[in-house]
C-alpha cells in the first residue's frame, strides 16, 4: 500500500524469534505511516491509499514478429480500472503489426513528423472527470491504443514541460478515431 507517497512493506520473512521481531517492527512501521499520513492530511495533504504506480497492471502481452526471421518479441497490454492500453510504434515491426481495435488510437509526433515517446497523458470525459491518467514512463511508443467506452473526451498530452490538448475527441465502438498530438521541434 501506499500512504502519502510512501511505500510501507506490512509483510514479515523468517522463522521463530526474529518473526516475532519483524513483526512488531512491521506494526510499528504501519502505525508510524498512518501517523504521518494524519498529520499530512491535517496539513492539507491528499492522502493516498492506492496500489503503486496508479493501479497501472500489465493484464496481457501482443506478440510482435519480425518480418523474415523466426524471433519475435512482446508489447504489454495495461489496464487501469476497466480501461486497457497498449504502448506502441518503435520501429518497422510495430508499425506494420496488427493490433487489438481499441477506438482511440493517439500519436505523438514533433511538427516536423518525427514520432516522439515519453508523453504523459491525461483523458477527461464530457463531465471533466479524470478516466485515465498515463505516465511518461508508461509511454514507450509514438502510437497509444485506448480501449475507451463511446463517449466524447478531452485528451491531453505532455512532453517537456509542454501540453497539447485535443477537445471534443469522439470515441465510437466501432470504429478507431486517430488523434494526432504534435509538439514543437526540441
Amino acid at each position: 500500500m501506499v500512504y502519502s507517497g510512501i511505500i510501507w512493506k506490512t509483510g514479515y520473512l523468517g522463522r521463530g524469534d526474529r518473526n516475532q521481531r519483524e513483526k512488531k517492527e512491521g506494526k510499528a512501521l504501519v502505525l508510524i505511516g498512518l501517523a504521518f499520513s494524519f498529520f499530512l492530511w491535517g496539513a492539507g495533504a491528499k492522502v493516498i491509499a492506492e496500489p503503486a504506480a496508479s493501479g497501472i497492471q500489465v493484464v496481457d502481452t501482443i506478440e510482435i514478429h519480425r518480418p523474415g526471421d523466426a524471433s519475435s518479441f512482446t508489447i504489454p497490454v495495461y489496464q487501469v480500472g476497466n480501461i486497457r492500453f497498449i504502448s506502441a510504434g518503435v520501429g518497422l515491426e510495430e508499425r506494420q503489426a496488427t493490433y487489438p481495435p481499441f477506438p482511440l488510437k493517439l500519436v505523438f509526433a514533433e511538427e516536423s513528423g518525427a514520432y516522439v515517446t515519453g508523453v504523459s497523458v491525461t483523458i477527461l470525459d464530457s463531465d471533466g472527470k479524470m478516466v485515465l491518467e498515463v505516465p511518461k514512463d508508461q509511454v514507450t511508443g509514438p502510437w497509444l491504443f485506448i480501449d475507451l467506452p463511446p463517449g466524447t473526451y478531452t485528451v491531453t498530452g505532455a512532453r517537456d514541460n509542454q501540453t497539447q490538448t485535443q477537445r471534443n475527441v469522439r470515441v465510437k465502438a466501432s470504429e478507431t478515431r486517430e488523434v494526432h498530438l504534435r509538439w514543437p521541434k526540441s
